[in-house]
Parts: C-alpha cells; sequence; structure tokens
C-alpha cells in the first residue's frame, strides 16, 4: 500500500512539474492540490484525484473558504463552489471517452494546455474576496445554492464586515444550533468539536460588533484550514475588508506660480 500512494504520489509530481516550471505562482500542496497564490481568505485550489487502482484521474478547480472550519464536511472543508476539467477535443483519443487515463501519453500536453489557457486565466481573475463572493453567489451547484447556507452566508458576511447581515444569518440557526450539539453531546458523550465551537464563537462576537475579535476568530480559521492544505508556510493573515482603511482624499493641486490671495481654493484645469 505505501508503494503504491508513493506510485500515485510520484504520478502527480511528474505530471505537474512542467506546469509548476512555466507558472510560478502555482504550487503542489498536499500531494494532490495545485494551488494559485497569494494564498488569503479563500484558496484557489485545482484537486488531482488520482485513483491509480483504476488507472485515471480526476480533475476539478475549486475555491476553498478557508474562514469557515471545514471539519462539517470531512477533509475537503466547504470548498463546494467547484468545476470539473475534463479532456479537450484536440487531445481526447479517438473512440474513447475523454477521461484522464495514465497509460495516454497525450494527457500531460492536455493537462498543462487546459489549466494554462483556461483554468489558471479564470482563477487569477478572481483576485479578492469580494471577486470570489460574486461570482460564487452567481452559481447553483446541482441544485444547491450558498444562499441558503446560512453558516456560509454568515461566516462570509462577516469576513466581508457585513455585520448586521451575518447576524441575520445566525439568528436563523442559532434557536437549534446549539441545543442540536449538546443533545448530541449527551448521547454520545463527545466534546464539542471546533467546528461548533468555532461557530459559536463567532456568534458571540457578532452580536457585540467586535471587529478585531472577529478578524481573530476568522484567522484562527484560516490557519486551521490552510494547515489541513498543507498550505501553512504559503497562507498568512491579510486583512478583511472592513479592516481596510479608505485612502486619504489627495490635495487639491495648485499652480505655485500664483500669489496666495489667488491660489485659496483654485485647482489647475
Amino acid at each position: 500500500m505505501a508503494t503504491l500512494r508513493l506510485a500515485a504520489a510520484q504520478q502527480i509530481r511528474e505530471l505537474s512539474a512542467p506546469l509548476l516550471d512555466r507558472n510560478q505562482d502555482v504550487i503542489l500542496t498536499g500531494g494532490k492540490f495545485l494551488c494559485l497564490q497569494s494564498v488569503g481568505h479563500i484558496a484557489r485550489q485545482i484537486r488531482i484525484d488520482n485513483r491509480p487502482n483504476r488507472g485515471y484521474f480526476l480533475l476539478e478547480w475549486r475555491l476553498t473558504e478557508l474562514y469557515i472550519r471545514g471539519d462539517k464536511f470531512g477533509f475537503g472543508g466547504y470548498g463546494r463552489s467547484i468545476g470539473l476539467i475534463g479532456r479537450s477535443r484536440r487531445f481526447k483519443p479517438a473512440g474513447q471517452d475523454g477521461v484522464w487515463d495514465w497509460d495516454d501519453p497525450m494527457i500531460r500536453d492536455d493537462f498543462v494546455e487546459q489549466i494554462e489557457t483556461e483554468v489558471l486565466p479564470f482563477l487569477r481573475s478572481l483576485d479578492s474576496i469580494e471577486k470570489i463572493v460574486t461570482f460564487i453567489l452567481s452559481q447553483e451547484i446541482r441544485g444547491y445554492s450558498f444562499r441558503k447556507d446560512h453558516i456560509w452566508m454568515c461566516f462570509t458576511h462577516a469576513a466581508l464586515g457585513e455585520l448586521a447581515t451575518a447576524r441575520t444569518h445566525w439568528d436563523l440557526i442559532t434557536p437549534s444550533f446549539k441545543e442540536r450539539h449538546e443533545n448530541q453531546a449527551a448521547i454520545d458523550g463527545k466534546p464539542m468539536s471546533d467546528y461548533f465551537r468555532s461557530c459559536l464563537a463567532v456568534g458571540e462576537v457578532l452580536k457585540g460588533g467586535d471587529h478585531m475579535a472577529l478578524a481573530k476568530l476568522l484567522w484562527e480559521n484560516e490557519r486551521t484550514e490552510a494547515d489541513r492544505f498543507k498550505l501553512g508556510r504559503h497562507w498568512q493573515p491579510t486583512a478583511f475588508p472592513f479592516q481596510k482603511v479608505a485612502p486619504p482624499i489627495a490635495a487639491t493641486p495648485v499652480d505655485p506660480t500664483e500669489g496666495d490671495g489667488d491660489r485659496k481654493g483654485r485647482a489647475i484645469a
């Protein structure tokens, strides 16, 4: 089994090497994820889901919100805004279904070309949390709507500094959220999970409107999720929108040749 895992990891490293050489802002992490730098509040990733026993891999891009603890959904975190990447027509073998078959020598050129021409330009265009959230909210994924996911909406609006809206979503789930955990803990005796603890802590901070405390909680989540995705040394805490100071208004330029009396209130045309 260890030999199989090593071989699978080596397959991915060799497949990704030309892409990484040509794109210095892309890194390979965790053995199966390519990630676009810089890593901020939402990781822009490409997942190589290798299935060596079956002789192929699946390929997808994904946007993973690091500011939400992911243990509710297992290793994958939230990251549900995804897009599968299939074989291109130019490289697709004749008479085959176009899966990423390791035995097909054309997959390497296809892999690099599609990611460089289709996926990376798209991911690079999503260069702020505001742009990513706008894109995510425009998507319907197999009937799933982020707008109806009150945990996602609560944390995301909190990250954007829209605390009133975040509180609205928190209030929709708060009557049953803590009670549900406490009932479950009474049954199986398990301590409160980090996921529940994080949600409750954010909910309490939202009531008080403490921006700095909120930022610290969300950064704590981001650090934890970054470590899970082997992004720890590439992630650093970056300012949330509510922490960014508006640039000062520039002074009105004046004509230095004018006298003091003429200069007052007059700008260069």
